[in-house]
């Protein structure tokens, strides 16, 4: 069956169905998506990644709720959670001058806020997994911050999933000035796929913490975007910990669009068995005076394989910016890979631009070391990959999140 077919005899069925501007949306979309269909390796952006695994599925809904859903990570956050893509637990009450709520209640009772944003990030409109995603998304959340409003607990968005496909829509609207923390918790059982897509539009001087936790099921296919653009001033804090799914595209298109805006992209990818993980990051510096770092590290066992692409845009004029990205890989095992492709496309000629990518084995005069001071080697190799993943955890800003973190690294290299 064909996209534009199966949105057909969706269409009375999806959120919103009598939103006129919606549905040209999502026809919009269908027919973008059916311009290309999904990617292979002959797309360069695609070259180290296959969705063959996930073509068979695309139009399996998963509908059914799941009712044991694990405790919040984190003690009084404000909470939604999706069971297979759909709305399942509201969130408690919010300080005034912020909307939380799912996207099919958007579309339902506060369509005006979101007419004018939902699918208009560019970064994210030519995609065709985005695209997909937007033709078939039945639901998601908006976050809305009013200008100035700081929001002191984080936002913690459950997605749980155990059957069929699902096609969350996220979006991040946050006004001048306004704060918040935002985990995206990606967690499931079963066999199943999962494309999300997150946009966040910060406008000038709004500072954003987003942090995406994903533990997918070992033979689930999750494929996770991220569009966002930054005005003057604005800041985002990005950090992607990768531990779970059999085959996972975690894609972030950013667009730093006024003076003063500064994005930092980190991550850390844990890999065993024959899991695929592929980080592919584009950020886009459209006007001087701003600034980008990229740091991002993984640990390989086993067939493991991983992918990192980079690439840092620098457009004709924008002087005085600062982009920097690195990218450093542990392989456990012989047969563990990693593709890495950091890039710089710089047209302007007043820049502080890097990139560097490293892989290789653990220190052997480092273990050597602690074995000599008789640590066992088993708590030797644990002690020095746990340092190498600090050097990005580091950069990790919300303390309470921090420690999250810390503790599922520190589970995935003991187990």
């Amino acid at each position: 069956m064909s996209l534009r077919a199966y949105q057909e005899e969706m269409a009375g069925e999806l959120p919103g169905a009598g939103l006129p501007w919606l549905a040209a949306l999502r026809t919009a979309a269908a027919a973008r998506f059916e311009a290309t269909g999904l990617p292979d390796r002959k797309v360069e952006a695609w070259r180290y990644t296959s969705l063959k695994p996930i073509q068979d599925h695309l139009f399996t809904i998963g509908a059914g709720k799941i009712d044991d859903v694990p405790p919040p990570l984190l003690a009084n956050s404000h909470r939604l959670v999706f069971t297979n893509g759909i709305l399942h637990l509201d969130a408690t009450e919010l300080p005034q001058g912020v909307r939380l709520l799912g996207m099919a209640q958007a579309m339902a009772g506060a369509p005006d806020l979101i007419a004018e944003s939902l699918g208009q990030v560019a970064t994210g409109q030519k995609l065709p997994l985005p695209a997909l995603n937007q033709a078939l998304s039945q639901d998601g959340y908006v976050l809305a911050l009013d200008a100035g409003i700081v929001v002191e607990q984080p936002i913690e968005i459950l997605f749980l999933s155990d059957q069929g496909a699902s096609y969350p829509r996220n979006l991040v609207l946050a006004g001048a000035g306004a704060r918040a923390t935002v985990v995206e918790h990606y967690l499931g059982t079963g066999n199943y796929f999962l494309n999300a897509v997150t946009e966040i539009q910060a406008a000038a001087g709004a500072h954003l913490r987003r942090y995406k936790i994903q533990q997918e099921a070992n033979g689930a296919s999750h494929v996770g975007t991220l569009a966002g653009q930054l005005d003057g001033d604005a800041k985002l804090e990005n950090f992607d910990l990768n531990l779970g799914g059999q085959l996972v595209r975690s894609e972030i298109h950013m667009a730093l669009q006024g003076a003063g805006a500064d994005a930092t992209l980190n991550g850390i990818y844990l890999l065993r068995g024959k899991q695929h993980c592929d980080n592919a990051i584009w950020v886009d510096h459209a006007v001087g005076g701003n600034t980008s770092h990229q740091d991002y590290r993984g640990i390989l066992d086993n067939k493991a394989h991983a992918v990192f692409q980079g690439k840092i845009t620098v457009r004709r004029d924008a002087q005085g910016i600062e982009g920097h990205q690195l990218n450093k890989t542990l392989l456990l095992s012989d047969q563990a890979e990693i593709d890495s492709k950091p890039e710089l496309e710089i047209l302007a000629d007043d820049v502080k631009c890097s990139h560097g990518a490293t892989a290789g084995e653990l220190d052997e005069t480092g273990l050597f070391y602690l074995r000599s001071r008789g640590i066992p080697e088993a708590e030797a190799r644990q002690l020095l990959m746990t340092a190498f993943a600090a050097q990005t955890l580091d950069k990790i800003s919300d303390k309470a999140v921090r420690g999250i973190m810390d503790g599922l690294v520190a589970d995935w290299m003991a187990s």
